[in-house]
């Protein structure tokens, strides 16, 4: 009978042990659970879970860091036809050939060649010059002034007749031939350094000008019509070529008639910084 007693004890006690148990593991899961984490399988540590997650085939990263070294193809197209249409139209260049300086110092080459076009009359340009002149012309003549060429290009051979006709002028005031010669260069250039002979130079007065004085003199720079030249000028390319304030450095005396192809580029700094083109080649130079 007591072994019976200790029998069901012990069953009891071996029941009692297996359900409290079961209840702690129940316990575990329950904790794990509504903390959020369902873990399937360990998670090995290893070096190349540093390395970039894989993107997936046919997907691409929602966001790519402004870091980033690498642009699609199609990226660079679009961001090289934007630049191009936003960039502005390039200012037109000076060709250098219209640059050719021509001075009592530094004579014509002799191989320099031009290709003459007419202007007016008789009087004929480089075709680099002539187009800029005709519309200089026109619009003088827009504004009132009715304009007239007395010299454009001229041959190694017209400026020797010219320049002998000054040295026997100024032989005849009583002048001594060596005298006389250099003084004649002041006013027409010796043959082989006259700046007609680039074919970019040309002396332009106003007709009512021409009719009273019938000869180039500085009384020129009294008539309206050389204040407009001298305003405009430049929006054609040309400059007046020897001002006066600038006799020591080009070598010529003032000359308000003498108008000098160089470009629109050239002739605007020219003009608005008050430069001769010796000065304007050595600051570019």
């Amino acid at each position: 009978m007591m072994k019976r007693r200790i029998y069901a004890l012990f069953l009891a006690m071996v029941l009692i042990i297996s359900f409290c148990g079961c209840s702690e593991e129940e316990n575990e899961h329950e904790e794990i659970i509504s903390g959020g984490e369902i873990i399937l399988e360990p998670v090995e540590s290893s070096s190349s879970s540093s390395s970039e997650p894989e993107i997936p085939t046919g997907t691409e990263p929602a966001w790519v860091p402004e870091s980033s070294s690498e642009s699609s193809s199609e990226e660079i197209a679009e961001s090289s036809s934007a630049s191009s249409s936003e960039a502005e139209e390039p200012e037109e260049k000076t060709d250098c050939s219209v640059l050719i300086l021509v001075n009592p110092w530094n004579y014509i080459p002799e191989d320099y060649d031009v290709n003459l076009v007419n202007v007016q009359g008789k009087y004929n340009l480089d075709e680099k010059a002539a187009e800029s002149a005709k519309e200089l012309v026109a619009a003088a003549r827009k504004a009132g002034f009715d304009m007239v060429l007395c010299s454009a290009y001229r041959t190694v051979e017209k400026s020797a007749e010219l320049y002998s006709r000054k040295v026997n002028q100024f032989i005849n005031a009583g002048y001594d031939e060596a005298t006389a010669k250099i003084e004649a260069a002041k006013w027409v250039a010796p043959p082989g350094t006259s700046e007609h002979h680039t074919g970019l130079a040309m002396d332009l007065v106003s007709s009512d000008y021409w009719g009273y004085y019938s000869d180039l003199e500085h009384a020129y720079e009294n008539f309206d019509s050389f204040k407009w030249l001298y305003e405009h000028c430049a929006e054609f390319g040309f400059i007046l070529r020897y001002p006066k304030d600038k006799q020591d450095i080009t070598g010529i005396t003032y000359e308000p008639w003498h108008y000098r192809y160089v470009g629109k580029e050239a002739a605007q700094y020219i003009m608005e910084n008050g430069l001769c083109l010796e000065e304007y080649l050595e600051l570019i130079k």
